[in-house]
């Protein structure tokens, strides 16, 4: 029982805190709705400091809780981490000021009662492990547990250092490389209706699609046509896609830009008084190119007529200014600026500015460029057994050379006491 406990509290804090820490601007956004709530919105600036802290201390908490890493440490502050938590969810709950706690980021989303009840679960089980957990061993030895702490902060870093200075390794959100927004704004996600034909012949009867129809000169004889379900053309978009609305001033637009054929530039800002312009001559290398060979760039925000012109003025940019709603906009991408590359209304790339080339080479059409023209992959399966793989091997490096560590540990704790000793001696 501790050992099944263990994995179920353990998984489920390694999921929540993973996650967040795979996207923690997301989990920035999600501590600032929770500041607003609680009117504590001067602490802002600290939000993504914040949301690291927090995934951080999950993710170790989860993985110590899961090989039975520090026997009693790691049941009790569980156990305070729980504390804090389901009363402040029962909050949630009843008040309703977020409709998701995003517990789970982007990956499962959770109404705040189900998160309440959660919670109660899970705090049931972290009182079960205080009680228990001493009456299971855990998997490594006391003496190796902080290098699976260190490795584990490691790890959790790195993630956040690829999103911040990449993107989000894993993305969970609707609007994901080879999304296909124009299916789904046009809706060619919805289901066809298909057919199948049922036919006897000498007392047995055979279903047959449209396409291989028997010979009725043969026996065959007509009986019943059946409606079939079938799966959509494309995947269940997310309804956040009803999101994708730009407008013009006070036209909606988003039909012409989805409706392009061939590539689309659209540079978004979600706040044009925080964006980074840093790079702001890549972005005008790549307008200047666009203009040069005829393909649409246009800049899409959420900020006021009076902050574009603000900006514009500070930029020299000349590009033509859209809207959108801010959080779509955050959904789509987390840096402040990006570039969204469409082609045929398919997400083709999603960029940080920082990653545009320095020079756009002006004599050459596009389909020449590969950081524009080659689709980027992306394939989350992969990714995932990838991260997996690159989380779990050096663990399983260290169980099987554990006694060498285990050694190494010992043999330096007892260096350092005869030193201590020979030191104490010569003072003597």
């Amino acid at each position: 029982m501790v050992v099944l406990v263990r994995l179920l509290v353990g998984a489920t804090f390694i999921l929540s805190g993973v996650v967040k820490l795979i996207d923690p601007v997301g989990t920035m956004y999600k501590i600032e709705d929770y500041l607003q709530v609680f009117n504590l919105t001067t602490f802002n600036s600290w939000s993504f400091v914040l949301a690291v802290i927090l995934s951080i201390v999950e993710f170790i908490l989860g993985v110590n809780a899961l090989l039975g890493s520090y026997l009693r440490t790691t049941p009790t502050l569980l156990l305070i981490f729980m504390v804090i938590m389901t009363p402040l969810t029962l909050f949630l709950a009843i008040a309703n000021p977020i409709p998701d706690c995003g517990c789970f980021g982007d990956v499962v989303t959770l109404t705040n009662w189900q998160t309440f009840g959660k919670n109660v679960v899970l705090l049931s089980l972290v009182i079960f492990l205080l009680l228990y957990n001493r009456r299971a061993r855990s998997v490594f030895h006391r003496e190796v547990h902080a290098l699976i702490v260190v490795w584990v902060m490691i790890y959790g870093l790195g993630l956040v250092y690829h999103a911040e200075s990449y993107s989000p390794v894993l993305d969970f959100r609707p609007f994901k490389i080879g999304t296909d927004l124009a299916g789904a704004y046009f809706g060619e996600d919805a289901d066809v209706a298909e057919y199948k034909f049922v036919y006897e012949k000498d007392g047995v009867r055979a279903v047959f699609d449209i396409d291989s129809l028997p010979d009725e000169t043969e026996g065959w004889q007509f009986v019943e046509r059946q409606e079939c379900a079938t799966e959509s053309q494309y995947p269940a978009y997310d309804k956040m896609l009803d999101h994708f609305i730009v407008y013009d001033g006070n036209e909606d637009v988003t039909e012409e830009l989805l409706s392009h054929e061939g590539f689309l530039f659209i540079l978004f800002s979600e706040d044009l008084t925080k964006a980074n312009d840093d790079e702001i001559n890549k972005v005008h290398e790549l307008y200047d190119y666009t203009r040069e060979h005829g393909y649409p760039f246009y800049a899409v925000t959420a900020s006021s007529p009076t902050e574009i012109e603000a900006w514009l003025d500070n930029t020299g940019a000349e590009f033509p200014f859209m809207f959108m709603d801010r959080t779509t906009i955050r959904t789509i991408q987390r840096s402040n600026p990006f570039l969204l590359v469409l082609k045929d209304g398919v997400i083709y790339h999603k960029y940080y500015i920082a990653h545009l080339p320095n020079e756009m080479q002006h004599d050459i059409p596009i389909e020449e460029i590969p950081i524009y023209a080659e689709a980027e992959s992306y394939n989350p399966d992969y990714r995932i057994v990838f991260l997996a793989a690159l989380f779990v091997l050096p663990i399983l490096l260290l169980y099987f050379t554990e006694r060498i560590a285990l050694f190494s540990l010992r043999s330096f704790r007892s260096w350092r006491k005869q030193r201590r000793e020979q030191k104490q001696i010569n003072k003597n």
